[in-house]
């Protein structure tokens, strides 16, 4: 009789269940690693932003077009609301100072870029450096606007991408509210005085400054004023930009005059505008001017979007083409306009700049923000953008695409001095300080607003002191870092160059090989599928040999 064959060993039966169990662990690896090579996960594109109403409609619209460019990806934007990003600025400090910045971000070309660099842990080294992306979509030929550029480029390194060309130092008015007091529009900043004098005499609000923007709205009434103001005493706008760069010498006999000048024609604004706005944003303010409540608010040319998005209202320039016959005399249907744009009475000389920005920290999700960011950057994706908000900084445009003549006005301005350097300033209250400089005058000014007293001056007076000093240390802590003033040498931004450069400066702009596509998750996934089939095998062989 033969021998019963012996039961298997405890030990190798529990070798043929680890090694069956294993082997279904790899084939069902090799299952999962099969189907996400057939249906690979989407990149998400995080972007921290602060358009939560004007530039939501734009900003959707170009997301869902670089999603349908590029299906491998989706983009959720980070949304902190507040007029000129006043809270998102100081969000993303905290955050970068922290080392934990955001995956891709808004931000403004002029100085603003320059505090989260002096606030990373790695300062430059924190962030994509643009300069090589720009030239590979075009930017750094002759199809872009170079003083657009200039804004965004210091010393000659780039570090954030623009994403549209606004204008800054706008008035926005009913026609209707002039016509029906019989008032003219204010082609001059004495006119504007005047006409804010009659309104109040005739019982009409002649201002809507709001103060739930934490100042922002005050900061740009009082620099247009200084603008103005400089304008029509020095006529070259240096004054504006000796402030950007903290240079501005309150000292100076005429310097101080037009400060002086500036603080009391921003009270008599403050002093006769609306009643209840001090609980107000910019955007709850604007219904106010086209029904006629109030004469005239000041802002910038995302003024037009809004109104266009949500009330419906479209915007049209003075003097142009679509109010005015050629005869000079009113259009038929120019009664209908409830709301026009114009260059702040005195500031016409100038194309005063506002371009929002995206910025890509260096990390393991650089390579999607910055897929992101050159779409957004590209002429496709402007043409999508600028629709809907700003004018675009691409100069060889031609036909009227924009959703409000107004935005065509802009771009128009933009083309008469693209050759004259000089007539470019970049606004103060959108990137044209730090961000710590920023944020404490608009507050003095928010401050000031309040108090509207000779107390309410002289305390202003030493808090703006104060700011322009910071702001000048800031920009030497730039130059220090190699930074120290927008543009190049040879093209500097607005034709000025702050007094601490000199010709040792350097003025050569680098191809960058900041951005290295993270690869090893790609590796070892690759790996895997190399591997696993061999284990497979030798398992199975594991298997057979313990049977035999």
């Amino acid at each position: 009789m033969e021998k019963p064959e012996a039961p298997p060993t405890k030990s190798g039966g529990y070798k043929k269940v680890i090694a069956i169990v294993v082997v279904i662990i790899v084939i069902a690896g090799i299952g999962v690693g099969v189907y996400e090579f057939t249906h690979p996960a989407k990149k998400t594109v995080y972007f921290y932003t602060w358009w939560a109403t004007e530039g939501k409609i734009a900003f959707d619209k170009e997301a869902s077009a670089f999603e349908a460019s590029h299906p491998g990806y989706l983009v959720k934007p980070t949304i902190k609301p507040g007029a000129g990003g006043t809270a998102a600025k100081g969000a993303i400090l905290a955050l970068i100072k922290e080392g934990k910045p955001p995956d891709t971000f808004q931000t403004h070309l002029g100085p603003e870029i320059l505090s989260y660099i002096d606030a990373a842990p790695s300062k430059a080294a924190s962030f994509v450096k643009m300069n090589s992306v720009a030239s590979s979509i075009g930017l750094t030929t002759s199809t872009a606007f170079c003083q657009v550029l200039m804004a965004g480029t210091y010393n000659g390194s780039m570090y954030s991408l623009p994403v549209d060309m606004h204008q800054g130092a706008q008035l926005y008015f009913n026609p209707q509210t002039l016509a029906e007091n019989h008032l003219p529009i204010p082609l001059n900043f004495t006119t504007l005085m005047s006409d804010t004098a009659a309104l109040k005499a005739k019982g009409v609000t002649p201002w809507i400054i709001p103060g739930d923007d934490g100042g922002w709205d005050q900061m740009q009434n009082w620099e247009d004023t200084f603008l103005a103001l400089d304008n029509k005493t020095c006529g070259n706008g240096t004054l504006y930009d000796e402030f950007m760069y903290g240079t501005l010498n309150l000292s100076n006999p005429t310097v101080a005059k037009i400060v002086g000048e500036t603080n009391s024609d921003f009270l008599t604004m403050e002093n006769n505008s609306y009643s209840g706005e001090t609980s107000m944003t910019w955007t709850q303010a604007l219904p106010k001017v086209v029904d006629k409540d109030v004469g005239f608010e000041a802002n910038g040319n995302w003024y037009v979007d809004y109104a266009y998005d949500y009330l419906n209202v479209t915007t049209y320039p003075v003097n142009s083409t679509y109010v005015y016959m050629n005869n000079g005399t009113l259009k038929p249907d120019a009664g209908n306009i409830k709301l026009m744009s114009m260059d702040f009475p005195g500031t016409g000389k100038y194309f005063v700049l506002v371009s929002d920005s995206i910025a890509v920290p260096s990390g393991s999700t650089a390579t999607q923000g910055l897929t992101f960011a050159k779409f957004f950057a590209s002429y496709n994706g402007q043409m999508v953008f600028t629709k809907w908000k700003a004018s675009s900084f691409y100069n060889n445009i031609t036909t009227d695409y924009y959703n409000t003549p107004s935005q065509y006005a802009s771009y128009l301005d933009a083309k008469t001095v693209a050759n004259k350097p000089t007539d470019w300033l970049y606004q103060l209250s959108d990137g044209g300080l730090f961000d710590g400089p920023y944020l404490t005058i608009i507050s003095s000014l928010l401050s000031l607003a309040s108090t509207r007293d000779g107390a309410g001056i002289h305390t202003f007076d030493s808090s703006l002191s104060s700011v322009l000093s910071t702001e000048q240390s800031e920009w030497k802590v730039a130059n220090s870092l190699g930074f120290g003033f927008m543009g190049t040498l040879s093209h500097p931004f607005g034709g000025y160059l702050p007094p601490w450069v000199n010709s040792s400066t350097s003025t050569t702009v680098t191809a960058d090989n900041a951005v290295h596509t993270n690869t090893s998750s790609n590796y070892s996934s690759s790996i895997y599928y190399v591997i696993a089939p061999f284990i497979a095998f030798v398992l199975g062989s594991l298997i057979m040999s313990d049977k035999r």
